[in-house]
């Protein structure tokens, strides 16, 4: 990491100081707005992509089971991908990545739009999606690092934590509303449009294009170096996995089944379903007011409590008695789960060196994704004959005994700072 280069110093009474003292950095600054943007334009296909799959299918399974198809390609890309994030330039490997990504997003508007779009095609798309985002997502967690000073770099996860809550708020807001009136596809269009900003952030970033591994030994034992670090730091990989077990549990409640849980449950429309992701995403951005005051210090044992009440609240979100209560239950869901994830990243991104950063953040997208997506297959298919509600209990009831085993367990979290 470069400490001095292309960081933008300023004095300590910039008027970035009093936010977010990672802001002071030029290219952070130019990195989080673009993302902020992009991230607006993500979070209106995610809610498209949602409705269309429920419209074409009308099965939970297919909801559920959509999203494993993108996991597919993230375990044997997402490795040979580590490597690469430690041995290439990050800001042009990431230029790539955001620019096929906007080529996904266009083609699948496309296809909506023309009334082309299949279960085949579909299933296609996220499986490119996938293997697109098996290399974006662990190259820009590394990125980080490039962009700000090691004082910086935990308000920096943070920040990155609330730019996306807050574009979903804004995105998942606006979604309902786009649907009923231009319709999913041109929802979609208009996600593609939003990739131009980070990439033309990232053009204009200056940053040595240098890559952060000089050793260049074989692939398969450059890949195996991300596990054995982890390996030798056992309370840092518990840490992943209590974001992998609890935080991906959450995600069905939160957001991967909400289209099936706002028409079969709360029989509501598309706006209905916007206003209960858009409840998710204020939870989140009110998270980070939390984190601000609980990620300072103690965060092992925070991330614990955290990671205790967060599947209780699923289970109350599963059995709320009416929208509304719903929506409140989905806002204290989003505060605990940016918790969880905030604290979590930070404590593996500050206990790792960087020269093996891009193959742990690799690591943990897999675990990450793996979590959300196997977790959307197996509880979407549970709704079936179970019933949506008991279904996402279920998942609730097995994320709050991992937290408890962790919590008599693993003592050594509670003292990772």
């Amino acid at each position: 990491m470069n400490d001095t280069v292309g960081h933008g110093s300023k004095p300590a009474h910039s008027r970035w100081a009093a936010l977010a003292p990672a802001l002071e950095s030029r290219n952070f600054r130019l990195f989080w707005f673009a993302q902020l943007i992009s991230t607006i334009g993500t979070s209106l296909h995610v809610a498209a992509e949602g409705y269309l799959i429920y419209d074409i299918t009308d099965s939970t399974f297919w909801l559920g089971a959509v999203g494993f198809i993108a996991l597919l390609p993230v375990l044997p890309i997402s490795l040979v991908g580590g490597v690469l994030i430690d041995r290439l330039p990050r800001r042009k490997l990431i230029i790539i990545t955001q620019s096929l990504l906007a080529v996904q997003a266009l083609v699948f508007g496309l296809l909506a739009i023309f009334g082309r779009l299949e279960l085949w095609n579909l299933l296609l798309l996220y499986f490119i999606f996938g293997a697109i985002l098996a290399i974006d997502n662990p190259a820009r967690r590394a990125f980080l690092v490039n962009l700000v000073s090691e004082d910086q770099l935990a308000n920096a996860v943070a920040l990155n934590a609330t730019l996306f809550n807050f574009a979903s708020v804004v995105g998942f807001a606006l979604a309902g509303l786009l649907i009923a009136t231009v319709g999913a596809g041109s929802t979609m269009i208009i996600n593609a449009i939003t990739y131009a900003f980070p990439i033309l952030a990232l053009l204009a970033i200056r940053v040595p294009n240098i890559s952060q591994d000089a050793e260049r030994g074989k692939i398969g034992v450059a890949m195996a170096e991300g596990f054995t670090t982890l390996f030798k730091q056992p309370a840092v990989l518990i840490v992943i996995t209590i974001m992998a077990v609890v935080g991906g549990l959450a995600y069905p409640a939160l957001f991967g089944l909400m289209p099936a849980y706002a028409k079969d449950v709360m029989q509501t429309d598309s706006v209905g379903l916007g206003i209960l992701l858009a409840a998710t995403a204020l939870g989140s951005v009110l998270g980070t007011v939390v984190t601000a005051r609980v990620g300072i210090r103690h965060r092992g044992r925070n991330l614990i409590v955290a990671a205790l009440f967060l599947p209780l609240l699923v289970i109350v979100f599963a059995w709320a008695p009416s929208f509304w209560s719903a929506c409140l239950a989905l806002v204290g869901g989003g505060i605990l789960l940016l918790v969880v994830q905030s604290l979590a990243i930070t404590l593996v991104q500050v206990n790792i060196a960087d020269r093996v950063r891009g193959r742990v953040m690799s690591i943990y997208s897999i675990l990450h994704a793996g979590a959300d997506t196997g977790s959307n297959l197996v509880v979407g298919t549970l709704a079936g004959p179970l019933g949506l509600p008991f279904a996402l209990s279920v998942g609730g009831g097995v994320a709050l005994t991992y937290a408890v085993v962790v919590m008599l367990f693993f003592g050594a979290i509670r003292k990772l700072d």
